[in-house]
């Protein structure tokens, strides 16, 4: 299919010995004519005959606005509920697909280890946005082996720390130097390499300095123990709430890095920090994983998310004063997904919302 008939020659098809078994040239216009490989005119469907001039004129009308949030802003409160209710969890579906694209990747790198891509992913969550894929690179850098064969909180720490470089930052405390240690060791023993990319600290509140949350997450690996078959078993919230009870080692109680002490807090995962990790990853991955076992259980997941409250950020919050009711958290993912792979690029033609209120 083309925009033009004349397209043809721009993409050089006359030339292509691949196109001499085409049998019908789909056009939006027919501007040129198009000859096949016996120099006989090609059947051509000019597509703009068939469709209502109003709905061109209203489509033409919505690519002319420069200043809209979406292009539907004037229209959207007229989108019927069900409508939106059913586009809801095709969106949210392909949202999912997008997170867990990476996968693939990765289950083909540890010969199809569902709990090392399970680590990685988790690792991923705990960076949040700003050190997610150095968290991921950490997280394939080491051997599944070299984790679960730690004897203490400190050497996972020592080994999460020294892939990611922070321990090559200059400091005196005597745990900073006992980390270095224990890396040194374990870096000879597994040939380690630490990651090219560098976590940030940059414009991160404390508690999600990447210290904090790698201590954390070295914590979690220690203390629960075969943590992927006890996700596998949870089915209710709370459970995975129970799941995700850590802490840190006395150390990171008083300090957010190695050289300035702070007045002790316990760094607990908070509620919010929780649900973002069953959204953003765990959710995902058991999606994911169901999927490609063929389970009933796949289902479930969106059942799982619409426990979760709606998520509150500038583009939900822009939804709902367009009239949009966003109930949970599937919602309020589906509308990041609206927003982002239809409104931004002006995908209205493939879209639920688009096609209500065009009248397609």
């Amino acid at each position: 299919m083309h925009l033009r008939a004349s397209d043809w020659f721009a993409h050089k098809h006359e030339r292509d010995s691949n196109y001499d078994n085409v049998i019908l040239h789909v056009v939006w216009e027919d501007d040129l004519p198009v000859y096949d490989a016996a120099q006989q005119p090609m059947p051509t469907l000019q597509l703009c005959d068939f469709a209502p001039k109003k709905l061109i004129v209203k489509y033409e009308r919505w690519l002319a606005q420069e200043k809209k949030w979406i292009l539907c802003a004037d229209d959207f409160h007229r989108v019927p509920e069900i409508v939106l209710h059913q586009f809801w969890e095709r969106l949210y579906t392909e949202r999912l697909m997008e997170k867990t694209a990476l996968y693939k990747n990765w289950l083909a790198a540890s010969n199809n280890n569902w709990e090392v891509v399970f680590f990685v992913a988790l690792a991923k969550g705990f960076g949040l946005k700003h050190n997610g894929m150095a968290f991921a690179q950490v997280a394939l850098s080491v051997p599944w082996k070299s984790v679960i064969q730690c004897k203490s909180v400190s050497q996972i720490e020592a080994l999460f720390f020294g892939q990611a470089r922070i321990l090559h930052q200059e400091a005196t405390h005597a745990y900073h130097q006992e980390l270095t240690d224990c890396y040194a060791h374990l870096s000879h023993k597994y040939k380690l390499k630490p990651i090219s990319e560098r976590v940030q600290f940059f414009r991160l509140r404390p508690p999600n300095f990447p210290t904090i949350r790698l201590a954390q997450l070295s914590w979690l690996l220690f203390h629960q123990q075969r943590f992927f078959t006890k996700i596998l078993a949870a089915d209710t919230l709370d459970q995975w709430y129970e799941l995700l009870q850590l802490k840190t080692t006395s150390f990171w109680e008083t300090h957010y890095n190695f050289n300035t002490p702070t007045k002790k807090r316990v760094h607990r995962l908070t509620k919010p920090f929780k649900d973002l990790l069953l959204l953003n990853t765990i959710f995902p991955f058991l999606f994911h994983y169901y999927a490609y076992l063929g389970s009933d259980k796949k289902g479930r997941v969106l059942d799982w998310v619409r426990e979760l409250s709606a998520e509150k950020n500038t583009i939900t919050a822009k939804f709902a004063q367009l009239g949009c009711t966003i109930s949970d958290a599937l919602e309020s993912q589906a509308c990041l997904q609206l927003k982002t792979a239809y409104c931004d690029v002006r995908k209205c033609l493939n879209c639920a919302v688009g096609h209500q209120l065009l009248n397609l």
